[in-house]
């Protein structure tokens, strides 16, 4: 193979290292014959290996590197097991959940209490009411009627779904001033 096909492709980086090698020796005994040839001269100088029985430390740096990963992998398979029994202990923790306490059931008094509120406001008829008060909380407000005879009667009234629908909270029972 010609200088000016080995050239070619040593700057395309195709060439092998024997290819490389007579380059070099071609310019060795034949000095470069313009600035391009003295381009590729210059940087075979300048990538020349040194032979490796001028680095000693060569084997050993080989085998340090190899021999790593054998720990590595060791190390490897420790922080896999850690994490794997980690997993394990979790699931066992999460998995022991706290008994939920018994709730009591309402009494018969309570239910009668109960019966009673549902009744008045099934009742409740708000074209009865002399006078409505409106106090802002929250995002509702607390709504109290006034009946002609005296007694009152006060809701919680939070609006739902955009103020489709109102969610209506009894506070008490209708009773006198």
């Amino acid at each position: 193979m010609d200088r000016k096909d080995l050239i070619r492709l040593y700057l395309e980086a195709e060439t092998t290292s024997a290819q490389e090698q007579e380059l070099a020796a071609s310019f060795a005994s034949l000095p470069p014959r313009d600035d391009e040839e003295k381009a590729v001269c210059d940087m075979l100088q300048a990538v020349k290996p040194l032979p490796v029985e001028n680095l000693p430390e060569a084997e050993d740096e080989f085998d340090r590197i190899v021999t790593r990963p054998k720990v590595r992998r060791y190390y490897t398979w420790g922080l896999a097991l850690a994490g794997v029994a980690a997993a394990i202990a979790a699931i066992i923790v999460l998995t022991n959940k706290p008994a939920i306490p018994e709730t009591q059931s309402p009494s018969q008094e309570e239910y009668e209490v109960l019966i009673q509120q549902l009744n008045f406001i099934s009742n409740f008829n708000p074209a009865e009411a002399d006078s409505f008060e409106f106090k802002p909380v929250g995002d509702g407000f607390v709504m109290t009627a006034r009946f002609p005879d005296g007694q009152t009667a006060s809701f919680i009234v939070t609006p739902l779904d955009g103020g489709k629908s109102f969610n209506l909270v009894s506070l008490n029972d209708k009773k006198a001033l």
